[in-house]
């Protein structure tokens, strides 16, 4: 029995002809059904991890760390001297692979108002940052104000959740309380701003904390003991030759100052991310290879509905490795049809995952408004559900198709149906064609 005989009793076995639907066909259908419904959420959590990782990663980068940070260090501790930082940033800037860096002056000190008070991360930097660094740009937007208005003296730009939580509005005064050292007792220091603009950065946990002054307002109030100061650079790629980049920084500024790269400052954040993923992709491959188990279990099936053809075949001299050959074919078969109809419903769902989370959303907020009016007979005091929140990382999930992980996924499950089919394949080679024909004619 030839190759191409073995492949056409096997194509016999997966599309049989007759209407009639026996155990075996119907277990057919239902080893490709359990195949495709295991690959559908494996290539949606490939393609949604991929893209929130990224995603958060990217914010996390750009927000905080930048690619490669350069922390300056002073000769007084009683000034900052802005020409040392002027010097480091000319220095970098220059670097060839440093697409934009900026300078910044970070410190903790309290925001007050007429309304109360809270905590807040004092961020210096230069008043066109929010039009200079693209991150900045693309990151940030303005909620209420003006941000050009940034450029005038004694001026702040707060973040969303501080100005709500002092009932902050462009116009306002807030006032940043810091430290000053006289006469080596350590005394508050209160200096007033106007608030230009409210901005928002997507992060509910950052956006309760900023606050952004000038560099030149920054020298003023603080001291290099109550700050850190640093010059903060982008590359092309976060991801890629972030070591060579730092290298070369180090190499721009005589090894003088000390560089960090923003894998070594959010390296616990990062790995708990990854370690989530790869969990999640290990619990979807197991549902794969539980799938996979049907298709041994259906192909049982078929060798014991198959037994008079596998009888007649053998009687004609059709030797063990061709039957067994046609049971392998139909187990990769199945598998091929489960992958076929599984991965481009889980693209297609990955695609337009957002759109079908909205469509969740108003679904569970009617549900919801519903049973809500049931208990209190009205809908006053009732919150919106939002499945998606800008106060946690992400409003949207970005998605990226990881085409070469689901080709990789792809043989892995063409594999399982081969180890899957082994055992049953085996068995139907072994079929004794004289028993058959016995216990067939009782």
């Amino acid at each position: 029995m030839s190759l191409k005989a073995s492949a056409l009793f096997a194509s016999r076995m997966l599309f049989p002809k007759g209407s009639k639907k026996t155990v075996g066909t119907k277990s057919i259908t239902g080893a490709i059904l359990c195949i495709a419904l295991s690959l559908i959420p494996l290539v949606v959590v490939l393609s949604v991890s991929d893209g929130m990782i990224e995603g958060i990663t990217e914010r996390i980068i750009n927000l905080s760390s930048s690619h490669i940070q350069t922390e300056i260090y002073f000769f007084s501790d009683d000034v900052i001297d802005r020409e040392q930082i002027d010097w480091a940033y000319d220095k970098i800037k220059n670097v060839d692979g440093v697409t934009s860096c900026y300078e910044l002056i970070n410190a903790t000190g309290l925001a007050s108002t007429s309304k109360g008070r809270c905590g807040a991360t004092i961020r210096a930097v230069e008043t066109d940052i929010f039009d200079k660094v693209s991150s900045y740009n693309k990151l940030f937007k303005c909620v209420e104000g003006d941000i050009k208005d940034f450029s005038m003296p004694k001026s702040a730009l707060i973040g969303k959740g501080i100005a709500d939580k002092l009932k902050l509005k462009p116009g306002d005064t807030i006032r940043l309380i810091t430290t000053q050292k006289y006469d080596n007792k350590i005394l508050p220091k209160m200096t007033p701003f106007k608030v230009r603009a409210v901005i928002s950065s997507g992060y509910q946990e950052l956006d309760s904390l900023w606050v952004f002054i000038s560099i030149d307002d920054a020298i003023k109030i603080l001291t290099p003991e109550n700050s850190t100061s640093y010059v903060m650079a982008e590359t092309e790629n976060p991801f890629e030759n972030l070591v060579y980049m730092q290298e070369k920084i180090e190499e721009a500024l005589d090894y003088y100052l000390l560089t960090y790269r923003w894998d070594e400052l959010n390296k616990n954040q990062y790995e708990n991310f990854s370690s989530t993923k790869v969990l999640l992709i290990f619990i979807m491959f197991l549902i794969v290879l539980i799938a996979s188990v049907n298709i041994s279990s259906c192909l049982v099936m078929l060798s014991m509905e198959r037994r008079k053809e596998i009888a007649i075949l053998k009687s004609f001299g059709t030797d063990k490795a061709s039957v067994s050959l046609s049971f392998i074919l139909t187990g990769i078969g199945i598998g091929g049809c489960g992958i076929a109809a599984g991965i481009p419903l889980g693209i297609l769902i990955s695609l337009n995952i957002n759109g079908l989370i909205k469509v969740v959303e108003k679904i569970v907020n009617l549900f919801a408004q519903l049973f809500y009016l049931i208990a209190n007979g009205n809908l006053k005091s009732f919150y919106t559900i939002h499945l998606l929140d800008e106060a946690y990382y992400l409003e949207t999930i970005p998605v990226t198709i990881p085409f070469k992980q689901i080709l990789l996924y792809i043989i892995i499950t063409l594999v399982l149906s081969i180890l899957a089919s082994l055992i049953p394949a085996l068995k139907a080679g072994k079929e004794k064609p004289i028993e058959t024909f016995r216990k067939a004619g009782r």
